[in-house]
This record gives structure tokens, C-alpha cells and sequence, in this order.
């Protein structure tokens, strides 16, 4: 399953943990196979999320250039009702998660508008 524009990852009512969109909401957002292509899909390059929430979320991107190595990007807050593009980092080829957290105790929201 590719990561798709109209996903919805939520977040944990207790804002000291991180809840994984990539694994739990989001599926492998390494190729962006959003176009119906299986076969050969190209690396995702971008993920433009919107905080469809009321609280400030804050979200981390986990990139590395091979499997096996993580490297975090420090968190981006979003406030709610705005839109955020994310990348993975220079160095690291493969866009492997995102992460996100509240940043006030309750429930947050951010939805997929588009991958790239």
C-alpha cells in the first residue's frame, strides 16, 4: 500500500509520544505509487500535509539512504488550518516515515494533499 493523497494520520491524546504514519496510517512512503504504476515507481520526493486538526502538530521526517539507516529531521510545527511540504533530507535518498505528535494535550489530525 503507497502513501495517498486523503490518508489521515492522527495523533495520540498524550503528546509525549510520536505515533508513526508510516507504518499505521500512511503505508510505504518510500515510492510514490500514487499514479497506478507497481512496477518501477519513482522515490517520493514530497509530501504535502495540512493540519485538519485544532491543535498544533508537530511532525518529523525520517530519511536515510539505504534501509536499515534513520535519520530524523528536527520537528516542524504546523499550526492548525495550515499546509507544510515535507522532504527527506539532502543526504538521505529514501523518505522512510513520518512522525507526528501532538504539541498541546489532545487529539491531532493531518491529512495527505499530495505526494510527489
Amino acid at each position: 500500500m503507497a502513501i495517498e493523497a486523503g490518508s489521515v494520520c492522527t495523533s495520540l491524546t498524550d503528546r509525549r509520544y510520536e505515533v508513526s504514519c508510516g507504518t499505521t496510517a500512511f503505508g510505504d512512503i518510500r515510492y510514490n505509487c500514487t499514479a497506478g504504476q507497481r512496477i518501477r515507481c519513482p522515490r517520493t520526493a514530497a509530501v504535502i500535509l495540512r493540519n485538519v486538526g485544532w491543535i498544533p502538530m508537530a511532525v518529523t521526517v525520517v530519511s536515510g539512504v539505504r534501509e536499515g539507516d534513520r535519520r530524523f529531521a528536527p520537528p516542524t510545527t504546523i499550526a492548525p488550518g495550515r499546509t507544510f511540504t515535507l522532504r527527506p533530507r539532502p543526504e538521505g535518498g529514501y523518505f522512510f516515515d513520518i512522525l507526528v505528535r501532538s504539541v498541546k494535550p489532545g487529539h491531532g489530525a493531518v491529512k495527505v494533499l499530495a505526494v510527489r
